[in-house]
């Protein structure tokens, strides 16, 4: 006779409700999922979400937090102390297109920053996390970097997965890859323009060689 009842074993009820938000967000974007489909995808109350979460955007934080962080691809441009725009396309890409829906985690994301300022903050705050390069002219020229390269693989992710323009949308990703890795090669470690200017207005002294 078959046993009946709880299954054997703690159930790590957060890391339950985080797979079938993931799933749901995937399948439905963010304006199409909500915290009562994802509760009844992972099998708990409503409420046990917003225990755990607060509400939707938080629920969503949450999820970006898990198999899929661009800041990843910034730890593989330095490895070894040189940029690799290819490897830092293609690893930056593959992130997006795990599971049934290639480009779905990306939409949904684009989805959750256009409605929600909450979302859009935790997204700012991924990307100002570390520096590109490491080429010795300062922390300010790193974080103008940094704000080029993520310019560069977000709006291509945008291009590619949201918009759907053409050939980016269909190629594939290693081509992607060696159209746009040079253009990452030189945001990281190529020479900037002279006259930058830091945020509050102050001159930023050039590069040398730039």
């Amino acid at each position: 006779m078959a046993r009946v009842g709880r299954r054997p074993g703690k159930v790590d009820t957060r890391a339950q409700i985080l797979r079938a938000a993931r799933a749901a967000f995937d399948e439905a974007g963010y304006a199409g999922t909500s915290i009562r489909a994802v509760a009844r995808r992972a099998g708990v109350d409503a409420a046990l979400v917003h225990h755990f979460f607060t509400d939707k955007a938080g629920l969503f934080v949450a999820v970006m937090e898990l198999p899929v962080d661009p800041v990843p691809a910034e730890r593989v441009a330095v490895a070894g102390g040189s940029s690799d725009g290819e490897r830092v396309v293609e690893g930056f890409l593959a992130q997006w297109e795990q599971g049934p829906g290639p480009g779905g985690s990306f939409r949904a994301l684009a989805q959750g920053i256009c409605e929600s300022p909450r979302i859009a903050e935790r997204m700012r705050e991924l990307l100002a996390e570390g520096t590109w390069g490491g080429t010795g002219h300062g922390r300010e020229v790193e974080r103008r970097r940094s704000a080029l390269v993520w310019s560069q693989l977000v709006g291509l992710a945008w291009a590619r997965y949201v918009v759907g323009i053409e050939p980016l949308a269909s190629a594939d990703r290693a081509e992607v890859a060696r159209w746009v890795g040079p253009t990452i090669d030189h945001y990281a470690r190529g020479g900037l323009p002279a006259g930058l200017r830091t945020p509050t207005g102050g001159p930023q002294v050039a590069e040398a060689g730039s």
